[in-house]
């Protein structure tokens, strides 16, 4: 069962709200998805996206697997700064996480947590539907959003092989 959630003065609510209800930013969590738990604890302890183990990390960072944003799956496509909802992978899934079927691997010197992914509810005197979307926090739309993941970016990349390791 869904929980009730309320308009207020500051933003949307739950009418039963617990102090686990929001992140350190204010921001309020989806209680209606086991899975996006696990992904928000995952992202905030950078525990691998498979197993929840401790991600790989080295002196080049944080290891990751994401899907390639273009067609041609070539490391140089991928921007600097990216944006992933995905967490990152450990040692034992490392061997999933090389080049090939549509994703990369590389490690991440920087990945910060910039903001969340979930349902954005119009303001109150706004006709339009709730709508899913990435906010940063810094965002003043984010007092009308449910949060299901956190957003982490991506900075100063290094590729990686299929073992993971550095190329």
């Amino acid at each position: 069962m869904q929980p009730l959630l309320l308009r207020t003065p500051r933003g949307l609510a739950y009418a039963d709200e617990r102090d686990e209800d929001r992140s350190v930013e204010d921001v309020l969590l989806s209680r209606a998805d086991a899975g996006a738990l696990s992904q928000r604890t995952a992202m905030e302890r950078l525990l691998c996206q498979v197993c929840s183990a401790p991600a790989v990390r080295t002196s080049a960072g944080v290891l990751w697997r994401l899907p390639l944003p273009t067609s041609d799956h070539r490391w140089d496509s991928w921007p600097e700064g990216a944006m992933t909802t995905e967490p990152p992978v450990c040692l034992r899934h490392s061997s999933l996480a090389g080049p090939g079927h549509g994703h990369g691997a590389f490690f991440a010197a920087e990945a910060e947590i910039i903001g969340v992914h979930g349902t954005l509810y119009p303001a109150p005197r706004i006709l339009a539907s709730p709508v899913q979307r990435m906010l940063r926090f810094s965002d003043p739309r984010m007092p009308w959003m449910v949060a299901t993941h956190f957003v982490r970016q991506l900075r100063r990349l290094t590729p990686a092989d299929e073992q993971g390791e550095e190329r």
